[in-house]
Parts: structure tokens; C-alpha cells; sequence
């Protein structure tokens, strides 16, 4: 009797501990259910890189870290580009050449300076900044707050203008493997950059089209050059852009052979961009909540030059402004402006242009796109062909 009342205890007993112990363990599976959403991104890559050594400082590494370029974001977080709603034309044409050359674009509608709400305008505003220009910071503020929004680690913001080199994807992938070997760093990058950041994140803005470029004077050594077949030759570079290569150092024979990396200082226009998270965050802090002194391209380089945003700037620039020369060149002008010509259409965009790009993505588009079925009947199927017969 008693053995049996202290096997029931026993198995009693052991019972009661399993209880406890699953009941810890589901406490222990809640919690980190719970906190696992606050733990930063990288805690589960680094954990993977635990689990998995790589050497992350190895060229098979790195190489296959730069192969992200090759996919529809570029190797950033995502790719959105600012439009005006009425510019349906530039978005018919920002849709076609994301769909000829395999990237993806997210459209954040452009700001009409006029709908912005006087107590919205930042302190500081300059009186003779248009209701264009307003509205044009207010678009690209937008653009940092996504980021800010989001869980990526970097975006690339385009203005709905642009054109770019046809080889872009290699372009992109030449630069990455310059920026995880960067000579222009002031630190080494983290562990996490190197397992997941192609362009690395030590940067608040890296400007990849741009129409004009400087370097810090007092810092000229502060440099990086590389050979890259997709620059373009000298005579499809703006003077703007031959002055910056040659001030960079270059020779008549290496422009038109190599691009450039430099910290950012004087580069102007936002024609395309990528910025990080705490580049997000520095821009509406310094251009929104701390006061705007200016067109949101000229506050940047207001803001560079007073060692304020950290980045850098590529020569000659991978992306371009498109032109037609006429009204529908710009959102930022008054009309009746002399500079937008005396036309709506300018040259149309059938015959329009870039700069300082090797090739044209729109252009190319353009040949690809334009087919001459009944020719290509004649070519491929003569046999169907009688229309010389019949006249004969």
C-alpha cells in the first residue's frame, strides 16, 4: 500500500514537473514571438552567419553580394520615382522603360505647392521660393518619410524625367564592388553591411544622377577612380561635367574610360538618389522639422557643405535628365518661362536627348518598341508576299 501511494506521488510529481516545464517553455516561445518583431533586422542574418560562416571579406563573397544589382531594384530596398498626378505622359514613359529594362518602380504622386497648408511650410522658407519649388521639396520629403516607414534599409528615388544608361544593371554592379572596397570609407563597414548592403550604409545620400559635381577642396585626396566601359566619351558629357573630371584629376585620355567616387559636397539636381534610413531621418530633421532655407536640391548641398548629411557622388552620373526643349520639360517653371521654348511638345520625345550618358535607355526602348509587321512578313515568309506579282 504505502508503495503504491509513493509510486502515485512519484508519477504525480513527475507529471506536475513536466507541467512546468511545458509551461515554461511556452512562456519562453511567447515572449520571443513577441520581441522578435522590436529585435533589429540584422539579428536574424547575423544569427544565419553564426550558423553558417562566411568570409564576408572574400571576392566570391562580395561578387555575389554585387549580383543584387542585377535584380528589379538595382540591389536597393525599392525604387520609387516622383510624378505629378496630371503627368501621365511621364508616367506612361517611366512604366515603359521599367518594363523594357527589368526594374520595378513604385510611384509617389508629386505635391502641388499650392495645396500645402500654410502652417505645413517650414520655418525659414525663403519668400522667393516658388509655390513650384515647394511643392517639389514637399514630393521628395514624402520620399524619405516612405523610407522611414518601411523596414528597408535604403531606397532609390527617381524624378519622372530621367533616362539611363542601357546597361545599367552591370553599371550598378561594377559600383557596388567599388563601395565594398572603398579607398573614400571613413570607417570599416559593419558585418551586417558587409553580409547585406551592396553600396555598403555609411552614407546618408548617394547621388547617381546629378547635373552638377564638386569635391571638397580641402579634401582632394579623398578619391576613388575605376575603369568602366558604360562612361561615356567626352563628347556627350556636359562642360559642367568635363570641368568636374578634370578638377577630379583625370586626363583627356582616362575621361570617357573611368568613373568617379568622391564624398558628396557641391553636386546638384535629384535626378536620381539612393538614401538610407538615417539619411531619411537627417533630411526631414534638418529640411522640415529644424526649417527649409531653400529648393530641396540647394538645401542639400547647403547642408554637405556645412558637413551636415554624409554621402557621395558619382562622375559622370549613371542616370540623366531627358529633354524635348519645350513646356513639358519641366514642372518647376511658370509658364511663359523663355527658358521651356515657345512649344508644349519642344522637339517631341521621339527626337528628345540626355547627357553624360553612355547610350540612351529611351532610345533603345524606342527601337525596340517600334515593328514593321508586313516587312517582316516579306523577310521572314516571301512566299506570302504578292503584292509584286500583282502589279508585274
Amino acid at each position: 500500500m504505502t508503495a503504491r501511494i509513493l509510486s502515485k506521488a512519484t508519477a504525480q510529481g513527475a507529471l506536475g514537473a513536466t507541467g512546468i516545464l511545458a509551461l515554461v517553455l511556452s512562456i519562453i516561445v511567447g515572449l520571443n514571438i513577441y520581441y522578435g518583431s522590436f529585435l533589429p533586422v540584422q539579428s536574424a542574418s547575423f544569427s544565419t552567419f553564426v550558423d553558417n560562416p562566411v568570409d564576408l571579406k572574400s571576392a566570391a563573397h562580395q561578387a555575389s553580394l554585387a549580383k543584387h544589382a542585377q535584380n528589379a531594384s538595382l540591389g536597393f530596398g525599392e525604387i520609387v520615382y516622383i510624378s505629378m498626378p496630371d503627368r501621365t505622359d511621364r508616367q506612361d514613359a517611366m512604366n515603359l522603360l521599367a518594363y523594357s529594362y527589368g526594374l520595378k518602380l513604385k510611384l509617389l504622386p508629386g505635391v502641388s505647392g499650392a495645396d500645402i497648408s500654410s502652417k505645413a511650410i517650414p520655418d525659414e522658407v525663403p519668400q522667393r521660393l516658388r509655390e513650384s519649388e515647394l511643392g517639389c521639396w514637399r514630393a521628395h520629403a514624402n520620399a524619405w518619410r516612405y523610407l522611414l516607414e518601411s523596414d528597408m534599409d535604403t531606397a532609390l528615388v527617381f524624378e519622372d524625367d530621367i533616362d539611363w544608361t542601357p546597361d545599367v544593371k552591370q553599371t550598378f554592379e561594377t559600383l557596388s564592388l567599388q563601395m565594398q572596397n572603398s579607398t573614400v570609407r571613413l570607417l570599416e563597414p559593419s558585418d551586417y553591411e558587409r553580409a547585406n548592403a551592396p553600396y555598403g550604409l555609411d552614407w546618408d545620400i548617394l547621388y547617381v544622377g546629378s547635373c552638377k559635381h564638386g569635391a571638397n577642396p580641402d579634401f582632394k585626396p579623398l578619391i576613388q577612380i575605376w575603369d568602366d566601359p558604360d562612361v561615356p566619351d567626352a563628347r556627350h558629357l556636359t562642360q559642367k561635367t568635363l570641368q568636374a573630371l578634370k578638377e577630379f584629376g583625370l586626363t583627356d585620355a582616362e575621361i570617357g574610360k573611368k568613373r568617379v567616387l568622391v564624398p558628396a559636397y557641391r553636386t546638384e539636381c535629384n535626378t536620381a538618389y539612393a538614401i538610407t534610413r538615417q539619411g531619411a531621418q537627417r533630411l526631414l530633421f534638418a529640411m522640415s522639422y529644424a526649417g527649409l532655407h531653400g529648393a530641396v536640391d540647394e538645401d542639400m548641398v547647403r547642408l554637405f557643405r556645412e558637413g551636415r548629411l554624409k554621402g557621395y557622388s558619382i562622375t559622370p552620373p549613371v542616370f540623366s535628365q531627358f529633354r524635348v526643349g519645350g513646356a513639358k520639360d519641366t514642372d518647376n517653371k511658370s509658364p511663359g518661362d523663355p527658358r521651356l521654348g515657345h512649344t508644349i511638345n519642344g522637339k517631341g520625345n521621339l527626337r528628345g536627348w540626355s547627357y553624360d550618358i553612355k547610350g540612351s535607355a529611351r532610345q533603345a526602348m524606342v527601337a525596340s518598341l517600334q515593328i514593321n509587321v508586313w516587312e517582316d512578313y516579306k523577310r521572314v515568309r516571301p512566299d506570302t508576299f504578292v503584292g509584286a506579282k500583282e502589279s508585274s
